[in-house]
């Protein structure tokens, strides 16, 4: 007996016995081989296991294991963020303490779950950039430590200042947009005075525009008299909102209910099947494969992009653009550099092009974002792609597709817009198809086309 008592105390107390330690050991070990496998929902016991050191060195285990796909780690993230303060939390700032030189991963990860004892971590990076943002070696680490230090709402004006001068158009996009969303978790009035200029920047205007509703819960479109007015008639005392990213987007849903329909937005030259074309660097990934040959697809699809191609002929020379297309095999418009200034030389290449295009071979959309990814995004400083397809994936599963577009605008904060052809609408909102969940993901418009 005696025996007995003594090991129960050397645990510290009668009340936590060895097996819950054993039972939870188990249901972790459980939710890495699962997870492991692929499967995504077995991540779900994590998020009642905030006072565990063990759960706290599983997810470390996964978010720093190459096999286990982004969107598992997107996730991981996002359980972290709910986790209360406890053991586990501790367990992951301690680490990061001890690893001021992590993995890129890893720094993805702890730039999302809000991690207090993380913020001094955060400040130390941007604090190392001694020259413009513009020439920095390793644009995303910035960006990732600007993303972190936006969770925190009382950051010092020296902070503000700091995030607010990424914002300049000289700088990478990755940047910019960082920034940007950053400012929209600041109560400071130099977040509010930094957004409202780049209230109608081309590229990342969208983030501005959901930054400034989640600061103020207001919305006077591109009226930035009115804005000017409101901030003024406030005067010293501020009312802060805290609206997050999913209320502004409930709020724009809300909205498109709201507003008009366009009798035919197909025809609006200046849009791509009716999504408005807005870019300062934009990417066209199109599925020519030979299904695109059922209704005459090949050939709208063809039309559509002349006629783009022509509106574009109006826009101003510093916009950049590259057309990728997949089918039999994956092609790029501009093979050398991927993406080009919106000249004549391009635009004729360009038509060239389009004019050339034939429906033929199967779907390879990983492929084509595996292209992307690797070949045009690193140096393309690309904000927005316009994904189209008729159809499934033929090189790998929906999962695997939606895993690269969410490294794609993780890594390079760039939009996914997309148009999907021959779909028939959703039978419900909790089942979107693939192309609905890419937009979602990764903050673009989802259409069909009539």
């Amino acid at each position: 007996m005696r025996r007995v008592l003594s090991c129960c105390l050397a645990w510290g107390t009668l009340a936590l016995p060895l097996p819950a330690v054993d039972e939870t050991e188990t249901l972790l070990k459980s939710v890495v081989k699962n997870i492991r496998a692929g499967n995504q929902e077995a991540l779900a016991p994590l998020k009642d296991l905030h006072a565990s050191k063990l759960a706290g060195d599983t997810v470390l285990s996964l978010v720093s294991d190459k096999k286990i796909g982004f969107g598992i780690k997107l996730r991981l993230a996002e359980i972290v963020a709910s986790w209360q303060a406890g053991e586990g939390r501790k367990t992951l700032a301690d680490w990061l303490l001890k690893h001021p030189t992590c993995g890129d991963d890893e720094l993805h990860f702890f730039a999302s779950i809000g991690l207090l004892e993380a913020r001094a971590f955060f400040w130390n990076i941007l604090n190392q950039v001694k020259g413009p943002f513009s020439e920095v070696k390793k644009a995303e680490s910035a960006a990732l430590a600007a993303k972190a230090l936006g969770a925190f709402r009382d950051n010092p004006e020296i902070v503000v200042t700091r995030v607010a001068s990424m914002l300049d158009p000289a700088n990478a996009h990755v940047i910019r947009a960082c920034a940007a969303d950053a400012l929209g978790g600041m109560h400071h009035a130099m977040a509010f005075n930094a957004l409202l200029p780049h209230w109608n920047d081309e590229a990342i205007g969208p983030n501005v525009r959901r930054s400034l509703y989640r600061l103020t819960g207001q919305d006077f479109g591109e009226d930035t008299a009115k804005w000017q007015a409101w901030f003024t008639q406030q005067g010293a005392r501020i009312p802060w909102q805290t609206h997050s990213s999913a209320d502004y987007a409930d709020y724009l849903k809300l909205q498109k209910l709201l507003k008009p329909l366009n009798d035919d937005p197909a025809m609006n030259m200046d849009s791509f099947y009716g999504v408005q074309f807005r870019a300062k660097a934009a990417l066209f990934i199109l599925d020519v494969s030979g299904s695109m040959t059922i209704d005459d697809r090949i050939n709208k699809l063809k039309a559509q992009m002349g006629n783009l191609l022509t509106a574009m002929q109006t826009k101003s020379s510093k916009l950049r653009y590259g057309i990728l297309t997949f089918g039999e095999t994956v092609d790029s418009c501009f093979p050398a550099r991927g993406i080009e200034p919106n000249d004549e030389k391009n635009h004729k290449q360009a038509v060239r092009f389009v004019e050339r295009i034939q429906a033929d071979g199967g779907t390879p959309m990983c492929e084509a974002l595996t292209y992307a990814l690797t070949k045009m995004l690193p140096s393309g400083d690309i904000d927005a792609i316009y994904f189209l397809s008729d159809g499934e994936p033929s090189d790998g599963t929906p999962e695997q597709v939606l895993d690269l577009a969410r490294i794609i605008h993780q890594k390079f904060q760039t939009r996914i817009h997309t148009i999907s052809i021959g779909e028939e609408p959703a039978a419900s909102l909790d089942q979107p198809s693939l192309l609905q969940q890419i937009a979602n993901a990764c903050g673009g418009v989802f259409t069909i086309p009539p």
